[in-house]
Parts: C-alpha cells; structure tokens; sequence
C-alpha cells in the first residue's frame, strides 16, 4: 500500500471520522440558516470534498432550501 503524506509535513492527515465530523459541522450550520435568515455570513475556507462532504448528508428539502439561497445570491 502506498504511504500517504501531506503538503505540510508536521501536519496530521485527517481521519475519516474527522471528516465525517466536519461535514456534520458544516451540515449543522446549513440548517441554522435554513432558520435563521437574518444570520450573518461569512467565508468558510474549506477544502471543496467537505463541503461536498456535507452536501451529500443534506435531504431534498435542505437542498432546495440552498438551492434557493445559492440563486439569491447569484442574482444579488
């Protein structure tokens, strides 16, 4: 099996139960918006594969409730 290695070589590479908490994180996070419309926002810097991470633990309903909200601000 090959070794994995990071970009910063003092870093730790995630578990995936790491990952899994983080996308629960960002999951958790989304559905605070959903409430709380008025709730300031501000820039996540994440890798992508965890907020895909934490699109697929999303249902339907709290996608097309991003949904909407990701065209509100592309109309913005």
């Amino acid at each position: 099996m090959k070794r994995k290695t990071t970009h910063e070589p003092k870093a730790k590479l995630m578990s995936a139960a790491d990952v899994w908490d983080d996308a629960q994180q960002i999951a958790s996070v989304l559905r605070r918006a959903k409430r709380v419309r008025s709730e300031p926002v501000v820039q996540l810097q994440i890798p992508l594969s965890v907020f895909l991470s934490a699109l697929d633990s999303l249902d339907r309903d709290e996608l097309a409730i991003l949904r909407d909200r990701v065209q509100q601000q592309l109309a913005a």
